[in-house]
């Protein structure tokens, strides 16, 4: 039709001559028509004239093979494909179609030709403002240029067809604005009136994955959230990235079957989040970490920040805690509070700050005391994190202290408790009485041997020393022959001790100028060198009670009733009801960690035991 279309305009820059030439494009004077042919059988007649019941063609189909182009000099078409345009045709000068005008090489559209003011677009002719598509041009109602076709009936163009204005790219086609690839779509089954890429489908930012062609969407229906957090991290002013000392992640409940875009929003200008608002989980992945960005000068009172996301009709919540540039932090915790350690063995304890710091931060660690064990010196919080560990690790003496954490002027503390170890492989003291029914003189040692093998006691040395004694003063050394059998007992006493109704006697008797305190003060057995020094290294065990001063880590209680005794325990979790008529009245007195106050109860009744008694069962 492109090619008719030249034809007529390049006629119409000819003035009209004083008779009329049927044939040259031009309706002249007696002419009912003239569509630049003499071809019968196509509207109008080689005399110019309409034939009835037809409409003129003036280039009538525009594209078939017998039309538009055939005329006058004998061209091939000037409308198929091998024509229009060719040197053969539309382009002579008894054609529509000279060589400045549509037709040859340099023109069919050119600048100065087709659609110029001189020519197929003047006044007269077809594609001008007012005529293309007049009753008497080249774009008769159903014809080219009319507006609802492009082209003939059965040419391209039509309603049915693709290619007009309001067709290729109609709703029910495919190509055209509103269609696929449009800002909307993005995504239309092409050809069919089902989309699978509209506003809420592929290609927007709240979905993005449907199945193309198809009633199914695979971005919305088919992903849902599932976690959003962990909330409470931090972010500081001027700071852009994921948060700390934790990131904030957004998590699907299965993997994403395309690309999907989960939209955030927060409640200050101070904490943006960075990406328009969108955070992208790529296919097949089930989560992304939030970036955001900090600036307290947008809201300068916020602490914190409430950041949502919402995929489809769903929303999770996280807050942000919000920092200034330097802000400060301070010891919150050393945790745990409490500790209870075996001796040798190593614990971790952790500092942590009520803040994260900006820069690497340094806390220094002491243990007081420090015969309790050893910990580092000094331990670092890096930047942008809450807290740091470290390890304590026991010394095999037993006792209790604390660990302190410093930082500038402020200090958090730990309770430790060294237990050392349980396992005893020596004779030990097992009961004290530092009185009884019989007086204040009434008072024993008992004496347990938790091993397997018969332990010889022969010049072994009981002593005593009060409280606060430089040394031992009372002494008494066991006599010859003196033996404890394995998990037996051995008993040594003052010259007033009552057996009582227990009927239990002595096995060896101290003098009567060595007497115990019955507050406070310290007892001790060891090896026939003994000497007087509480630190002789000759000491096989010692107790302190009350406030004596050479105890194994920290002294016992005293008893306050005369009918009251110290005894060791059998076991860590021993009771004085577990010890007197429970599960460890025959478990012996073994227990031994090297702390007198873990090691020890006090028994409501006294209960002596001497080599005569029965061996423990266990």
């Amino acid at each position: 039709m492109s090619a008719l279309l030249l034809i007529l305009s390049a006629c119409g820059d000819d003035p009209a001559p004083t008779d009329p030439v049927c044939g040259n494009g031009r309706v002249e004077s007696g002419e009912q028509c003239d569509d630049g042919n003499r071809t019968p059988g196509d509207g109008c007649e080689n005399t110019c004239t309409v034939t009835p019941g037809q409409q003129p063609d003036a280039g009538g189909d525009a594209g078939t093979s017998t039309d538009a182009g055939v005329g006058d000099d004998g061209g091939t078409d000037a409308g198929d494909g091998s024509d229009a345009g060719s040197d053969a045709d539309a382009g002579s000068d008894a054609d529509a179609g000279s060589e400045p005008d549509a037709g040859s090489e340099p023109d069919a559209g050119s600048e100065p030709d087709a659609g110029s003011e001189p020519d197929a677009g003047s006044e007269p002719d077809a594609g001008s403002e007012p005529d293309a598509g007049s009753d008497i041009d080249a774009g008769s109602a159903p014809d080219a240029g009319s507006e609802p076709d492009a082209g003939s009936e059965p040419d391209a163009g039509s309603e049915p067809d693709a290619g007009s204005e309001p067709d290729a790219g109609s709703e029910p086609d495919a190509g055209s604005e509103p269609d696929a690839g449009s800002e909307p779509d993005a995504g239309v089954d092409a050809g069919t009136d089902t989309d699978a890429g509209t506003s809420p489908d592929a290609g927007t930012g709240t979905d993005a994955g449907t199945d193309a062609g198809t009633s199914t969407d695979a971005g919305t229906a088919q992903v849902a959230l599932d976690t959003f957090g962990p909330t409470g991290n931090f972010v500081r002013s001027g700071f852009t990235g994921p948060t700390f000392p934790e990131q904030l992640t957004v998590s699907l409940k299965e993997p994403a079957p395309a690309e999907v875009w989960v939209q955030l929003s927060s409640s200050s200008p101070a904490v943006r989040i960075v990406g328009e608002n969108l955070v992208r989980i790529p296919e097949g992945a089930r989560s992304a970490v939030v970036v955001v960005s900090a600036d307290l000068d947008a809201d300068p009172e916020v602490t914190k920040a409430v950041l949502t996301a919402t995929l489809g009709n769903e929303t999770l919540q996280a807050t942000v805690q919000v920092l200034e540039v330097d802000q400060p932090a301070s010891l919150a915790l050393l945790s745990p509070e409490t500790a209870q350690v075996d001796a040798g063995a190593t614990y971790t304890f952790t500092m942590t700050l009520d803040v994260p710091p900006a820069t690497d931060t340094q806390v220094d660690i002491t243990l007081q005391p420090a015969s309790l064990g050893t910990v580092p010196a000094r331990v670092t919080v890096p930047a942008n994190t809450l807290s740091a560990s470290f390890d304590f690790t026991a010394a095999t003496v037993a006792g209790e202290g604390t660990v302190v954490a410093t930082l500038a002027t402020q200090s958090v503390s730990a309770n430790l408790r060294v237990m050392g170890s349980s396992t005893t492989d020596h004779v030990v003291i097992s009961e004290i009485a530092l009185r009884g029914p019989g007086g204040a003189s009434d008072e024993f040692i008992e004496l347990y041997n938790p091993t397997a093998s018969t332990v010889n006691l022969a010049g072994w040395k009981v002593q005593y020393k009060s409280a606060t004694g430089g040394t031992y003063t009372g002494s008494y050394t066991l006599p010859t022959g003196a033996s404890i059998a394995p998990r037996s007992y051995y008993l040594v006493g003052s010259p007033s001790y009552a057996a009582g109704s227990s009927g239990v006697t002595l096995d060896a008797t101290w003098p009567s100028t060595m007497q115990l305190g019955a507050d406070d003060g310290n007892v001790r057995i060891g090896l026939p060198s003994l000497g007087n020094n509480p630190q002789d290294a000759a000491v096989v065990d010692k107790v302190g009670y009350g406030s004596g001063n050479d105890a194994e880590g920290s002294a016992v209680q005293a008893p306050s009733a005369a009918s009251n005794t110290l005894e060791r325990k059998a076991n860590a979790d021993s009771t004085p009801t577990s010890m007197s008529t429970g599960s460890d009245a025959l478990s012996g007195n073994g227990h031994d960690t090297g702390n007198n106050r873990s090691d020890f109860i006090i028994r409501g009744t006294r209960q002596p035991q001497n080599k005569s008694s029965p061996a423990e069962p266990r």
